[in-house]
């Protein structure tokens, strides 16, 4: 007789942490691995896919997370890391104002491409561009109508993938510390609700990462 396997938020959440922690000490003896914390101040809205944007009022979308660098060459790196990020919409329908908060444990896998002194850059600096595919899972999933908060977690699919894009700067601080400066913008690909067609996350944002 066979028995179903049945993975849970909790479980799967786990599942990533331990993902993401053996790639990170797999690399601990490495001296091209560098790791930091990052956080992320954006706007979030959703829209048709492939569309940036559509004409709804978009919503606050904060992010907080850790973040690791494996370092091939001095121009080319993969990065990841495990990030809380916050995505939704604001609308109005029918004179009535609605918000979707949705909570997400996003993990990211982007190719790193950077240019520095060999560039013309000075003391350190590097401009650099990255580019990847991101898997999140949902959290929790929370509407309001003119204020009064409802659950939309039956209404939403638990899973999320997309395209990220960055664009910044990095500058050397605090000795063998570095600060990137970044420009995010993620798009994506699945659908967010069940009953509800053509409306997938979009997220751009100003980033802060520091690393160690």
């Amino acid at each position: 007789m066979k028995q179903k396997i049945k993975i849970t938020g909790k479980s799967l959440r786990a599942i990533l942490m331990v993902g993401v922690l053996t790639i990170g000490f797999s690399f601990m003896s490495k001296a091209q691995l560098s790791y930091g914390v990052r956080i992320d101040a954006g706007a979030a809205c959703q829209s048709d896919l492939l569309e940036l944007a559509n004409n709804c009022d978009v919503r606050f979308s904060p992010s907080v997370g850790l973040i690791g660098k494996y370092n091939f060459t001095e121009g080319f790196a993969l990065k990841s890391g495990l990030m809380y990020q916050q995505k939704g919409r604001n609308f109005t329908e029918a004179d009535v104002d609605v918000t979707n908060k949705l909570d997400y444990l996003t993990l990211p896998l982007k190719a790193e491409f950077s240019a520095g002194e060999k560039a013309g850059f000075k003391n350190g600096q590097r401009f650099y561009f990255a580019v990847g595919p991101y898997l999140s899972y949902k959290l929790d999933a929370e509407g309001k109508l003119d204020g009064v908060k409802y659950d939309m977690n039956t209404e939403t699919k638990d899973f999320d993938a997309g395209l990220g894009l960055e664009l910044g700067m990095e500058f050397p601080v605090f000795n063998q510390k570095a600060l990137q400066v970044g420009l995010n913008y993620d798009m994506g690909f699945v659908e967010v609700y069940k009953d509800t067609p053509d409306l997938h996350n979009k997220m751009a944002s100003i980033s802060l990462g520091l690393w160690f």
